[in-house]
């Protein structure tokens, strides 16, 4: 399994760089434009006038008078959220249901290392892309608070936690991808189930952000928990979200691997 795992992440690594540069240059990006913003009232009187749900769906539910603040709005809301779900959702399918198309799977199966392994393995190399890619993200940020903006207060502490909570919340998205992955019969069906559940849980976060009346149904979305305005501020339950989106995670990655392990592949 070692061997595999070592194999598969180093052809995987380029990949994830990829992904974690891009995510830090936009990062950078937004940090070094926020100083232009901060002596001016047009985002603000902008934002008065906005609805108090769609303020929510922005992430501006707390203002935007601040480096956290902005950030959570302009960054968080959309752009972290778009990086990581591309990355976990191409892949979390091409670790497995690619393989079993383009059948290099059977010579996968072929040497001694059992099924229960390989799909362990592989499902690390997934886990460890979303881990690096997070890392970048909360160092990248520090750092370009310090270089860019060091006259604005970014809560170090809150910050953190707030990537903590987002790299959880994208190893749960990760793990049903992989799910789908290891037992649907093609790479496009694996595909689908993920990224349609995926915007079903978005579409469910930004139908309760939009209405009072329907605020429940926020409660039955992942992302409920990746409030980035309320995280920077302090607020929030992180330790129990944390435990709860690992378990989660944990569940859906056994499932995986076991389902993978009983599966009938005609190779």
């Amino acid at each position: 399994m070692s061997a595999l795992f070592s194999s598969t992440l180093r052809q995987a690594l380029r990949g994830v760089a990829n992904y974690a540069l891009g995510m830090v240059f936009y990062l950078w990006l937004f940090i070094w434009v926020y100083p232009s913003f901060a002596g001016s009232t047009t985002l603000n009187t902008l934002l008065q006038n906005l609805p108090p749900g769609l303020l929510r769906v922005l992430g501006y539910s707390l203002g935007g008078t601040s480096l956290s603040g902005f950030l959570a709005g302009e960054f968080y809301s959309l752009v972290y959220l778009l990086i990581l779900a591309i990355y976990v959702l191409v892949t979390g399918t091409r670790l497995m249901a690619h393989l079993v198309d383009n059948g290099s799977m059977a010579y996968l199966l072929a040497t001694p290392v059992s099924r229960r392994r390989i799909a362990a393995a592989q499902a690390l190399v997934l886990l460890c892309g979303v881990v690096i890619i997070a890392g970048a993200t909360t160092a990248g940020g520090l750092l370009g608070a310090h270089w860019f903006a060091a006259h604005e207060h970014l809560p170090a502490w809150s910050f953190v936690k707030l990537n903590l909570v987002g790299m959880l919340v994208f190893m749960v998205v990760a793990s049903y991808a992989f799910l789908f992955s290891a037992l649907a019969a093609d790479e496009r069906s694996a595909m689908g189930l993920s990224a349609v559940l995926t915007l079903a849980f978005y579409g469910l976060h930004v139908l309760g952000d939009l209405s009072t009346r329907l605020a429940w149904v926020a409660h039955l979305s992942l992302f409920n928990v990746f409030n980035a305005q309320s995280l920077l501020a302090g607020r929030g339950h992180v330790l129990v979200d944390a435990v709860a989106l690992a378990g989660a995670a944990l569940v859906l990655l056994g499932g995986a691997v076991s389902g993978f392990e009983r599966r009938q592949l005609s190779l």
